[in-house]
């Protein structure tokens, strides 16, 4: 995670820790908990994880891409090994 996230979320935890919910009363919705917080935490996380999956996809087809130059290379220099084997060969 970027520095500037793990910043954003410490923040966010550390506004919800510091104004805990009060214990909530038989009728009324809680007037101070942390719902919003978690929730831009979520989403904060939520965008973090997506661009890093993209970033591993995004790695992971370049490494086939140059997977297969490489593989393309092999082939065109066992070719070029083998014709100077058998232009060894002939000229014997």
């Amino acid at each position: 995670m970027k520095a500037a996230a793990v910043s954003a979320a410490m923040l966010v935890l550390a506004g919800c820790a510091a104004n805990p919910a009060p214990p909530p009363l038989a009728s009324a919705p809680a007037a101070g908990d942390c719902r919003a917080e978690v929730g831009r935490l979520r989403a904060l996380l939520a965008v973090e994880v997506a661009e890093r999956q993209r970033l591993m996809r995004v790695a992971a087809r370049r490494e086939d891409a140059m997977r297969r130059q490489l593989d393309a290379m092999k082939s065109i220099e066992r070719s070029i090994l083998e014709r100077e084997d058998r232009v060894r060969s002939e000229s014997r």
